[in-house]
């Protein structure tokens, strides 16, 4: 790609809001792995699947596999410091001290107050440029009743909110 249409591109998507994750799962080892991402879209309903991108250079990466199961956890917009932990602000095992951590039956970590978990089974691996596109098929998820996901957009974090008639 050339260097104007890779700025280009990037200033494109920095339009683009996303719904701000965390991606966690456990290794073969039982230690603890998580990334923050917003390339993550649901891809069917029929089965209910999802799809998320992850960096090929992600710690994260490495514990990717087939069959591998991860949590997909929609961070509320009371959760901005807990997107930076897991954005690089705290490495390894010790960002999973910011939040409410639990494991499910199967020792995967979520978020207990997470605006929604989707738990998932690594059904597809595809690497495409700098990622790999990670598509998972659901197996249990898990709302709050409130609505109100952080968002990131050019930047910033931000919070959604309906639109005055």
């Amino acid at each position: 790609m050339d260097n104007s249409l890779n700025a280009t591109f990037r200033a494109a998507m920095r339009r683009m809001a996303a719904t701000v994750t965390v991606i966690s799962t456990t290794a073969e080892n039982g230690s603890r792995h998580g990334m923050t991402a917003t390339a993550v879209t649901s891809v069917s309903a029929d089965p209910p699947a999802v799809l998320a991108c992850v960096n090929r250079s992600a710690a994260l990466h490495a514990q990717l596999g087939l069959g591998r199961r991860l949590c997909i956890n929609l961070l509320h917009c009371s959760q901005q410091r807990l997107s930076e932990v897991f954005a690089g602000a705290l490495e390894g095992e010790i960002r999973f001290t910011e939040g409410d951590w639990l494991s499910n039956g199967e020792g995967v970590p979520y978020l207990a107050d997470a605006q929604a978990n989707i738990f998932c089974e690594v059904e597809a691996l595809h690497a495409y440029g700098t990622h790999s596109v990670c598509i998972s098929r659901v197996t249990h998820a898990v709302c709050r009743p409130d609505v109100a996901p952080l968002v990131y957009q050019d930047g910033t974090y931000m919070c959604t909110g309906p639109l005055t008639p």
